[in-house]
C-alpha cells in the first residue's frame, strides 16, 4: 500500500475525475458511506451524533454521512464551522440535506452526544489552525466524547509526523484509498487513533509512481529438502569492547535463531574467553586487540572474507580513532554484503568521509537509530523524527546505500529512492540490545543469498513482530532483548500463516 502526501493525493483525485471520468460527487458519496460504515462498526450504540463540518471536500464527506445517518433514524446534528461558505459538491450535499428537512445547528452545540465526527479539514489543509476554529478544536478535545475524524484529524499536516497544536485527538480516523504520512509516523499517528483505510473507487495505479510504501507482508524463503549448513550462509559479526560484550552476543544468538547455517563472531583477542563461555552454537574468531579491536583486526577480516557470505560490524565496538580506520578499511575492501550498525556508524560519522560509501561496488546496509543518524547525516533529531521517510530516502540515494532507520516506526530505504515503512514493533522494545538483535537478524538473512531488499524487509518485519509477541507473553516493562530472540520462531510462524494482528484496517 502506497503512502501519499497531500499533493500526491490531490493529483490522484484530479486524474480520476479529469482523465478517467469518475464524477467527484460519486467519490464524495463513497467517502461518506465509508464513514457511515465505520461509525456503525466501531460505535454500534451511538444514537446521538454531532458532526463538525468544514467548507471543503472534507466537510462534504461528512455531510454525506450525516444524510445517511439521518435517513437511518439516528439523532444527528451538524454544525457548519465556517457558516455556509461551502462550494461545489459540498454545497450540493448541504442543499440535499436541507431539502430533506435536516438543517444545520443555528446555536453552538452542547456536549450531550455519543459521538463527535470531525469533518473540518482534510489532507489539503496547511497548519496551523487559526481564528475561531481553535474554539471548536478545543471543544472536541475537552468533550470527553469519542471522536472519529474524516481523512485526518483537523489541524495535522498530511505530509508530516509533527503534532501541530491545536489539532483534534481522534479515537478513530477514516482515510480514503491510501494512508498519508501523518497516519504512519509517530507522534502524529498517535493523534489518529485506530486507522481505517477505505476504498472509495479510486484506481490504485494512479499512485504507482509514489516511492513510499507500507511494509505489510513479507516472504519467508523456504529451505530446499537437500539443503545443508553450507548453503544457508556463514555470517561474521564483528565488534565488542570491554563492558559491551553483550551486544555482539545478542547479535550472534539472533543470527542463529534467524536461520544462518554458520555464525562466527570476530572479537578482540583479550575478550575471546567471554565469548567461548557465552556462546554455544556460534563460533568465535580472536582478532587483534585486547580491550577493543586494533587496526590489524581489519586486515585479518579482509584476508579471511571469502569464508563468509555477509559481514556485520559495529555492535559494542566503541568509538575511537583506530575504530574509524577499521571501519573505513572494511568499507573499502570487503567484497561481500556489509552491514554497519551502532559504533561502526558512529566511527564512520566521526571520519566525516561518507564518499567511501558511494565508491563501494557491493551492497552496504546501515542500521542507525535516530541519534546515530543525526550524527551521520548532520540533521537535528527532531527534524529526522518528523521527516523520517524523506531523510532516509535522501540519504540512501545520495550515498548509494541501503538504510534501515530505526525509530518507533522503521524505514527501509534504497539507493534508487524507494522507502518501505514497517509498522510492526512495540514500546516494549525500547530497551538496550533491541538494535543488536536486529543487526544479527539482518546479517543472517543477508548471508542467505536471497535478494537483499527481500532480506531487509523480512528481517525488519520479523524483528518487530517478535517484539510484539514477547510483549504479549510477558509485560511491556519486562521484555528483554533476548526475549525478542526467543520469539523469532513464533514470528516466523505468524508470518507464514499471516496470523499477525493488523495495524491498518482496510475497507474494500
Amino acid at each position: 500500500m502506497k503512502i501519499l502526501k497531500a499533493q500526491e493525493m490531490s493529483q490522484v483525485d484530479l486524474k480520476a475525475t479529469r482523465d478517467i471520468g469518475i464524477p467527484s460527487f460519486l467519490l464524495m458519496e463513497n467517502a461518506g458511506l465509508r464513514v457511515l460504515q465505520v461509525i456503525k462498526k466501531e460505535f454500534p450504540n451511538a444514537k446521538k451524533i454531532l458532526f463538525f463540518i468544514g467548507k471543503g471536500n472534507n466537510g462534504g464527506d461528512g455531510l454525506v454521512a450525516v444524510r445517511h445517518l439521518y435517513l437511518s433514524g439516528y439523532k444527528v446534528d451538524y454544525f457548519l464551522v465556517h457558516g455556509e461558505e461551502l462550494k461545489g459538491d459540498a454545497l450540493l450535499n448541504l442543499s440535499i440535506l436541507k431539502n430533506l428537512g435536516c438543517y444545520p445547528l443555528t446555536e453552538k452545540p452542547h456536549k450531550d452526544y455519543d459521538l463527535i465526527v470531525d469533518a473540518i479539514f482534510g489532507t489539503g489543509f496547511k497548519p496551523p489552525i487559526k481564528g475561531h476554529v481553535v474554539e471548536w478544536i478545543n471543544f472536541i478535545n475537552t468533550s470527553q466524547i469519542p471522536v472519529l475524524c474524516v481523512d485526518i484529524p483537523s489541524g495535522l499536516s498530511a505530509d508530516s509526523s509533527y503534532v501541530y497544536e491545536p489539532s483534534v485527538k481522534a479515537d478513530i480516523t477514516v482515510t480514503f484509498e491510501f494512508p498519508k504520512v501523518c497516519h504512519i509516523l509517530h507522534p502524529s499517528a498517535k493523534r489518529c487513533g485506530k486507522i481505517y483505510v477505505a476504498s472509495i473507487g479510486l484506481p490504485k495505479f494512479l499512485a504507482e509512481e509514489v516511492k513510499r510504501e507500507v511494509l505489510e507482508k513479507v516472504r519467508v524463503f523456504k529451505r530446499e529438502p537437500d539443503v545443508h549448513k553450507g548453503k544457508m550462509g556463514h555470517v561474521l559479526l564483528v565488534g565488542s569492547s570491554v563492558g559491551k560484550t553483550g551486544a555482539l552476543i545478542m547479535s550472534a544468538k539472533s543470527a542463529t535463531r534467524t536461520g544462518s547455517g554458520l555464525v562466527s563472531v570476530g572479537v578482540p583477542r583479550g575478550l575471546n574467553q567471554v565469548f567461548e563461555i557465552a556462546l554455544t552454537e556460534e563460533m568465535s574468531i580472536p582478532l587483534e586487540g585486547e580491550d577493543r579491536l586494533s587496526e590489524k583486526s581489519a586486515d585479518m577480516i579482509i584476508q579471511m572474507q571469502d569464508s563468509f557470505s555477509a559481514i556485520g560490524v559495529g555492535m559494542g565496538m566503541g568509538t575511537y580513532q583506530e575504530g574509524e580506520t577499521i571501519v573505513k578499511k572494511l568499507i573499502k575492501h570487503i567484497k561481500k554484503p556489509l552491514l554497519l550498525d551502532a559504533d561502526a556508524i558512529n566511527n564512520l560519522a566521526n571520519t566525516k568521509d561518507l564518499n567511501i560509501l558511494k565508491e563501494r561496488e557491493y551492497p552496504t546496509v546501515l542500521t542507525p537509530h535516530v541519534g546515530e543518524f543525526a550524527r551521520l547525516s548532520g540533521y537535528e533529531k527532531d527534524f529526522i523524527v518528523h521527516n523520517l521517510i524523506d531523510t532516509a530516502q535522501e540519504f540512501s540515494q545520495k550515498w548509494n546505500c541501503f538504510l534501515v532507520l530505526k525509530s518507533s516506526r522503521t524505514v527501509i530505504s534504497t539507493p534508487d529512492g524507494y522507502a518501505f515503512v514497517s509498522l510492526r514493533g512495540s514500546p516494549a522494545m525500547a530497551k538496550g540490545g533491541s538494535g543488536d538483535v536486529l543487526s544479527g537478524i539482518l546479517t543472517s538473512l543477508m548471508g542467505r543469498g536471497i535478494p537483499l531488499l527481500d532480506a531487509l524487509k523480512l528481517g525488519v518485519f520479523l524483528h518487530g513482530l517478535a517484539g510484539e509477541i514477547a510483549e504479549r507473553k510477558r509485560h511491556t516493562e519486562s521484555v528483554k532483548a533476548l526475549d525478542i530472540v526467543e520469539e523469532i520462531p513464533s514470528a516466523y510462524n505468524q508470518i507464514e500463516n499471516e496470523s499477525y494482528p493488523p495495524v491498518l484496517h482496510y475497507l474494500s
